[in-house]
């Protein structure tokens, strides 16, 4: 005989009021993925944020209430639609809420409903337990859950009629139809009933962009994401823990390299990511660990050689996320297989000059928007030209600036200089550009006259207060015909004496000094090296004696470096400016200055080569660029710099009287565009010179 039911007593009715009122905790959508996320099809098993962690950040912000808006840039098979399935599968077992699924047709839809979203809901117990068990709730377009609906619907008009959801993913944004309309606008409208609790993701490859720079995304997913707050991926260097992205555009790239004048095999073989602050190339084994211990760093932010942060996020209603093809743990066969299936597409580009499967590669394999095939390290001259900035003035330090380098190329008749500004996330400006005549092979007197004005040279900042700037380090090459290096060491060691050479500490391992000659080394050497060359070895036919310091750079590494920071064209972090004053009133086209900046390209061997007879203004840039990085470019902390690199009023290289600049007897501010290179001494006037 069963016992008779008894009535529950009023605390526990009251109990279970109390519970069933109090809202579900907020929803972590990262959280809720690692503890009960099970993946389905060849790689089933328990979700693990170890294979794809830069997937952890998008989750959170799905839910985490900063934002309503979601833009998930990236190429196919790198996990980005996972993030759309666990706020789908989250929602239903911890966080109900209505639901809208779009992708860019009805069959394509279904197709994905069938194969992805069912066998997903029949895999969580927890998921499937709260389904409803009618026929209506079912079906391929629409499935009732405990507390909420999921609709999954293709772009277009009559699928948006009378729908509402608080949470909406928009997969595939670049493939919807145009006459669905602006998607945002068309699906903001789906969700203003939930306000500010509402969300929408959105998540595609870059197919509408029309090029890589920030100017031309004025289209699809990535004119969203240059709305948001743009965060990028960063990985740490095995060889040299220099911190870079695989990300274009940023302030070190870390980019995918392979040979293009070999085989298809030979492409796939030796892929390679190379490391822009070692030169290092990165085996295809590394890139889990450096997924592993990567991170996200977005707009006003500046990411630091040494992986340090400063600046703040901004809070913006979209939080965007951009991966790209090299992050994903699912290639095929690895960076291997994408280089090999970009250089095949580009050999095909070449041979028949349809450029649709090199396209297809770069947005849907690499997650980069597609802009004009275009040589691999070409800068265009009349692009560079345009961006000359009226306001900025040859001869003066404009805001921005912190410290100054200046490097000096040899020639045979003069000396070509360059003085360079830096400022926050090593953005740049070109302060000074001058030729100055001399014999470098000749007199010693041109070397000491030289040396002494271009390290006593201070530079009038542009704020109309009459305080200077003097340099912080000035870089010489001491390559060239015979005489030259000589001559160099000569200058230095007399430099030394009269205090005009200091050596300032160590940085990075490396001596630091105002004065330093500097030679190319060999590609294959490491990036950057103070050498204090030794007389007994061969190089004893420059008069070394294990004092003098030379600067040694791997140059093609310090090209591609440069290369970057001129395809910036967005203010901020990496871009160069250049004033009105470096093309002079009479010349045509680009000018001269940027015919020699871009007078290189990086040729299928993977090595720069020359294809103008002048390149002094590239050398320059190089030289000023090694210089900052030597001095802690990289490693500066701009939150709390060191007093040579602070703001103006606390900066110990500014002061308050100008001393005489490098042209005799013209203050600095007066500043001349590039005099024409004087003749060559004739074969007479050498020899006398010398006798």
């Amino acid at each position: 005989m069963s016992e008779p039911l008894r009535a529950a007593s009023a605390r526990t009715l009251f109990a279970a009021a109390l519970e069933a009122a109090i809202p579900a905790p907020p929803l972590d959508v990262a959280a809720w993925a690692a503890a009960n996320r099970w993946t389905t099809g060849p790689r089933g098993g328990r979700w693990s944020h170890e294979l794809t962690p830069y997937l952890v950040e998008p989750m959170k912000a799905t839910t985490n209430r900063l934002h309503t808006t979601v833009a998930l840039v990236g190429p196919g098979q790198c996990g980005k639609t996972g993030v759309g399935e666990n706020l789908l599968l989250g929602s239903i077992d911890a966080d109900p809420a209505s639901f809208l699924w779009y992708m860019q047709t009805d069959e394509t839809m279904r197709a994905y409903v069938k194969e992805r979203i069912e066998p997903l809901i029949e895999a969580h117990r927890g998921v499937a337990a709260k389904q409803g068990l009618r026929p209506v709730d079912d079906s391929i377009g629409f499935k009732r859950f405990k507390g909420m609906t999921a609709q999954f619907l293709g772009a277009s008009r009559a699928n948006l009629v009378n729908k509402t959801a608080k949470r909406i993913v928009a997969d595939e944004w670049d493939a919807y139809p145009t006459d669905f309309g602006d998607p945002k606008a068309q699906l903001d409208i789906r969700r203003q009933a939930y306000g500010l609790s509402s969300m929408l993701l959105a998540m595609s490859h870059p197919d509408l962009a029309r090029g890589p720079a920030r100017s031309e995304w004025v289209r699809g997913i990535m004119a969203l994401y240059a709305q948001s707050d743009r965060r990028t991926w960063w990985w740490r260097c095995p060889e040299c823990s220099g911190v870079s992205s695989p990300n274009p555009g940023t302030a070190r790239h870390m980019e995918l390299v392979f040979p293009q004048d070999g085989s298809l095999d030979d492409a796939e073989r030796e892929a390679a990511l190379l490391c822009p602050c070692c030169g290092a190339h990165i085996g295809d084994e590394h890139r889990r660990a450096m997924n592993t211990e990567g991170f996200w760093a977005g707009a006003g932010q500046t990411v630091h050689e040494d992986g340090t942060i400063s600046g703040e996020l901004p809070r913006r209603d979209i939080a965007g996320f951009w991966i790209v093809g090299v992050m994903s743990p699912f290639l095929l066969r690895g960076i291997g297989g994408l280089a090999r299936a970009l250089e095949e597409a580009r050999r095909a580009y070449e041979a028949e000059g349809d450029d649709k499967t090199l396209r297809e590669v770069t947005v849907k394999q690499l997650g980069i928007p597609y802009g004009r095939a275009r040589k691999i390290g070409s800068v265009d001259a009349a692009v560079l030209g345009e961006r000359m900035e009226d306001g900025l003035r040859l001869g003066r330090v404009p805001e921005g600036v912190r410290f100054l380098t200046t490097f000096i190329d040899v020639q045979s008749n003069r000396f070509e200089l360059m003085t360079r500004g830096f400022g926050v996330g090593a953005e740049s400006w070109i302060v000074d550009r001058r030729t100055i005549p001399a014999a470098p092979a000749l007199s010693g007197a041109d070397w000491q006259a030289m040396i002494a004005a271009a390290v006593q040279v201070a530079y009038p900042l542009d704020d109309g207060s009459g305080r200077v700037m003097k340099v912080r380090a000035v870089g010489i090459d001491s390559a060239g015909e015979a005489g030259v290096t000589e001559l160099a060491y000569a200058a230095w060691r007399q430099a030394k004496r009269m205090q005009l050479a200091r050596r300032l500490g160590v940085v990075g391992g490396r001596d630091v000094w105002t004065l330093i000659l500097s030679k190319g080394a060999s590609n294959n050497a490491k990036r950057l090296v103070v050498s204090y060359p030794d007389a007994a070895r061969a190089d004893r036919r420059a008069a070394a004696r294990g004092e003098v310091p030379v600067l040694l750079f791997a140059p093609d590494t310090w090209k591609d470096a440069i290369a970057a920071q001129l395809g910036v064209a967005e203010e901020g972090a990496g871009r160069v400016h250049f004033p009105a004053g470096l093309r002079a009133a009479d010349e045509k086209g680009a000018g001269e200055f940027f015919e020699q900046l871009c007078a290189e390209q990086r040729a299928k061997s993977g090595r720069w080569e020359k294809t103008r007879p002048r390149n002094e203004a590239l050398d320059l840039m190089v030289g000023t660029q090694i210089l900052a990085h030597l001095h802690g470019l990289g490693r500066l902390d701009w939150a709390r710099p060191p007093s040579w690199a602070a703001p103006w009023e606390r900066n110990q290289l500014v002061e308050g009287a100008q001393s005489p600049p490098i042209s005799a007897g013209r203050p600095a501010a007066a500043a001349t565009p590039e005099t024409p290179p004087p003749a060559a001494p004739s074969r007479s006037e050498r020899l006398s010179r010398l006798a």
